[in-house]
């Protein structure tokens, strides 16, 4: 596999984004449907539980953090830039600028205190459109984790609810369990 997507929808929402963004590189900036979203601070407890989760992926698979993502039907008014994106293995070292959502097989987010709406909601519907197979929320806020799968339009079809501690069972082609021992509630 080859990312193929070079020149992602190019918008004026687009280009007003990347002006915001390249003005003030030390921020988390996402779009969301024409909406910007700007996190100030990525705590350390946020930090380690996304170290937690790619690390246990990242021997076979290329594991990003917080890396572009684009999908052609955001029609150029959504950037995500999940916690953690992990793709095939033959991904590593590729330096695209923005990297097509469509050849991500798991994206997971660590809920943040400060917008978890984004996370839980308006992401479920962003990577469920753009076919992204797993999508995992890690919510410290309560303690749990959810996978979702089985992408359809705006949906997945399928999801398994379970409490840090437990392992979270990632079907193909990742074919792992995910351990959640190392993770902890805010």
């Amino acid at each position: 596999m080859t990312a193929q997507m070079e020149s992602p929808v190019q918008t004026e929402q687009m280009r007003r984004f990347e002006k915001f963004d390249a003005a003030f590189p030390d921020y988390h900036a996402e779009m969301i449907d024409g909406e910007v979203y700007v996190s100030t601070v990525v705590t350390s407890p946020h930090g380690q539980m996304v170290m937690a989760i790619g690390a246990q992926l990242a021997s076979k698979w290329c594991v990003m953090t917080e890396v572009d993502t684009v999908y052609e039907g955001w029609h150029g008014t959504t950037l995500l830039r999940p916690d953690v994106s992990v793709a095939d293995s033959s991904h590593r070292g590729t330096r695209l600028a923005k990297f097509p959502a469509d050849e991500i097989i798991l994206v997971a987010e660590v809920v943040s205190e400060s917008n978890p709406e984004n996370d839980t909601v308006k992401k479920v519907r962003k990577y469920a459109l753009a076919g992204i197979p797993y999508y995992l929320i890690v919510n410290p806020i309560v303690g749990k984790c959810l996978l979702y799968s089985l992408p359809s339009g705006e949906h997945y079809r399928a999801s398994l609810e379970t409490d840090f501690g437990e392992p979270v069972p990632l079907g193909e082609p990742l074919g792992t369990d995910l351990d959640t021992s190392a993770l902890y509630t805010y």
